[in-house]
């Protein structure tokens, strides 16, 4: 029985780059939609709340908001990752930068939503958190 040729290393990174970059695209799709929602979706996330209140019964709306808004912003903070090799202070700006944006677009153009500072930190926390470890993951990982 004959063999099937394995892809070579450049055609596996390649593969590997393409997968990435369409996870990115749906991420960020989806962070949009979600973020420039005319209502706010706890509407639409009751399992969640559930999940979350039954995991942390002595957690408020609020604290478990502040969570979620944290676990919104992980998969952005990985994307960011690799400008910390070059460029920290950009994934600083930028972890700042897009949820005030983020924000301010809510409070100025939703009438459906609020805009919170509380938010800002939440979102910007889950970014550099993960930016963070995965710079860390990376450092660890090439000694």
């Amino acid at each position: 029985m004959p063999s099937t040729p394995q892809p070579s290393r450049p055609q596996r990174l390649r593969a590997a780059v393409a997968m990435s970059a369409i996870g990115a695209a749906l991420y960020l799709a989806g962070l949009a939609v979600v973020v420039l929602s005319p209502e706010h979706l706890d509407g639409h996330a009751d399992l969640l709340f559930r999940v979350a209140f039954r995991l942390f019964p002595s957690a408020n709306g609020r604290e478990v908001d502040f969570g979620f808004n944290v676990l919104l912003f992980l998969p952005f903070g990985i994307l960011l990752a690799p400008l910390l090799r070059s460029h920290a202070w950009a994934v600083l700006v930028v972890a700042w930068a897009v949820p005030t944006v983020i924000e301010i677009a809510q409070g100025l153009f939703l009438p459906g939503r609020v805009s919170s500072i509380f938010d800002v930190v939440a979102n910007a926390a889950g970014t550099l958190t993960a930016a963070l470890f995965v710079e860390g993951m990376r450092r660890r990982l090439t000694r």
